[in-house]
């Protein structure tokens, strides 16, 4: 398998055996075996100069790559181009990649509800002053958003941002956002000994500290920004 992959490639690049034993390393009576198949079994060291000669994977060169047919006419037709119809292929396949990517992004969107806060949130959102929005996302965990109005969570959070939330509680240290009385907060989850602290995440709040997480509702854990 690997004298004829061998053969097959030095075909494909129009290479001589003098060529390939310059630029790959390899001695030119090691290549003269390994054509004629008197060596079948080079050392480790010589494969690895092969494939990177052929700028394939090692796989590849001993024929178990998992390509598909086209997939190898595409390959082999690439490697024989020059520079100018390398570039065209590379731009193609990138632009028909994005195009792929955005087909496949809104194929899978599905609209969730999204709150727009008003006023100071630095204290708290009150939930029955929000604004409701529906918005499509394709981060399949999202079940609710909220949009940040101001920049009071910034770093984290800027203004404009929609926050994407999973209902799922959170873990040690995730951002989450929770519910208590009539308002909603956006924090970081930190278990401290035998006390929960909702971390405020700017410096005009403070910090929730519990003793058990049944004082407060979560609305769900932060999964995803999506910035404007």
């Amino acid at each position: 398998m690997l004298r004829q992959r061998f053969v097959t490639l030095l075909a494909e690049r129009n290479w001589s055996l003098e060529y390939f034993s310059e630029i790959s390393g390899v001695p030119i009576e090691t290549a003269k075996n390994l054509k004629s198949g008197k060596t079948t079994n080079p050392r480790l060291d010589t494969v690895e100069k092969m494939a990177e000669a052929f700028n394939i994977s090692i796989n590849c060169l001993i024929g178990k790559c998992p390509h598909t047919t086209e997939e190898k006419a595409l390959l082999r037709n690439y490697r024989i181009c020059g520079k100018h119809g390398k570039s065209i292929i590379e731009l193609i396949a990138k632009y028909e990649a994005t195009a792929a990517k955005s087909d496949r992004d809104a194929e899978d969107k599905h609209k969730i509800p999204c709150l727009i806060p008003s006023g100071d949130v630095s204290k708290g959102i009150i939930y029955d002053a929000c604004e409701t929005i529906e918005i499509e996302t394709s981060v399949s965990e999202a079940y609710v958003a909220i949009m940040m109005p101001t920049n009071t969570f910034a770093p984290y959070f800027c203004k404009g941002d929609v926050v994407l939330f999973e209902n799922r509680f959170p873990a040690d240290g995730e951002y989450a956002a929770f519910y208590r009385s009539d308002r909603a907060y956006i924090r970081k989850y930190m278990e401290e000994g035998k006390n929960y602290r909702l971390k405020c995440l700017h410096s005009q709040g403070e910090d929730i500290v519990l003793k058990r997480m049944d004082e407060i509702e979560y609305i769900g854990t932060c999964c995803g920004v999506v910035r404007s």
